[in-house]
C-alpha cells in the first residue's frame, strides 16, 4: 500500500528546510562598544525571503544581517551610537524612540536577534517604561522585552515579494517546492483504495482513531499523539 502523506513528511528530507544552503548565520555582533560599520556587500540568499547585507565593523570583524529598505553597498551605519536613529542603525530598544519601526529584535539580550526576520517585515515600538519596552509585532501581538535587547531600525527589504501574481498554477508549484511544502494535495477520501486507506467507496475507516504512541519514530508519529481518550464524546 502507498505510504500516507503524513508518514512521508516525517521521514523524508524532501519536506524539510535545507539549511545547509544558507550563506551564513544571521546574528547581531556581540561587541558592547559603540562604533561605525560599512555595508560591504548585498546578496541574495535562497534559504531566506530577505536579502542579506554583509557589514564590516571598525574593529575589522564581519557579520551578516537582513538588509533594510534603502541599503546600498558602501553605506555607513552606526552600532550602539545613540546620536543616530536612521535606517540600519543598531541600538538597544530602550534607546530607540517610540513609534520607530525595528526588525531583527532580540528576545534576550545577546541572542543575536530572533524576531522579525522575514522579507518586508517590521515591528513598532509603542511604549517604553524604563524597565520594559512594548513592541507591536506584525501579527498585532504586543510583547514586552528588556531595554537591553538590541534591534535594527527600519524595515526589511523585499517587501514586494508577495505582490507579483502567479498567473498560473505552475508558478505556484515552484514557490511551494522552494519552501519545502507539499502542494497540491488531494483529499484522502478522493483517492482510490490502493492509494490511501481512506480511499475507495468504503469510507467507514476515516472515522477510526488516528492516534499514535508518543515513542513512535518520525513518519509514524502523526495524528493524535498519545491522547487521553479517543472517539466521539
Amino acid at each position: 500500500m502507498k505510504v500516507p502523506r503524513s508518514r512521508r513528511r516525517g521521514k523524508s528530507r524532501v519536506f524539510r528546510f535545507n539549511d545547509f544552503r544558507a550563506i551564513a548565520d544571521v546574528k547581531l555582533p556581540q561587541f558592547k562598544e559603540p562604533m561605525n560599520a560599512r555595508v560591504t556587500k548585498l546578496m541574495h540568499d535562497t534559504y531566506r525571503t530577505a536579502p542579506l547585507m554583509q557589514i564590516k565593523l571598525e574593529n575589522g570583524s564581519t557579520t551578516f544581517l537582513p538588509a533594510f529598505t534603502g541599503a546600498y553597498e558602501g553605506m555607513i551605519i552606526t552600532y550602539l551610537k545613540n546620536e543616530s536613529t536612521g535606517n540600519g542603525t543598531i541600538l538597544r530598544i530602550g534607546d530607540i524612540p517610540t513609534g520607530t519601526n525595528v526588525y531583527n529584535v532580540e528576545i534576550k539580550a545577546g541572542d543575536g536577534g530572533k524576531l522579525i526576520r522575514a522579507g518586508g517585515a517590521s515591528a513598532k515600538i509603542i511604549e517604553n517604561t524604563g524597565t520594559e519596552v512594548a513592541i507591536s509585532l506584525p501579527s498585532g501581538r504586543i510583547i514586552r522585552l528588556k531595554p537591553d535587547c538590541r534591534a535594527i531600525v527600519g524595515r526589511i527589504a523585499n517587501a514586494g515579494r508577495r505582490e507579483k501574481p502567479f498567473y498560473k498554477a505552475g508558478n505556484k508549484y515552484h514557490l511551494i517546492k522552494a519552501r519545502s511544502r507539499y502542494w497540491p494535495m488531494n483529499a484522502a477520501v478522493a483517492m482510490n483504495a490502493y492509494e490511501h486507506k481512506f480511499g475507495g467507496k468504503r469510507r467507514s475507516t476515516q472515522h477510526k482513531s488516528k492516534s499514535s504512541s508518543r515513542n513512535s519514530p518520525p513518519g509514524a508519529k502523526v495524528g493524535a499523539i498519545a491522547p487521553k481518550r479517543t472517539g466521539v464524546r
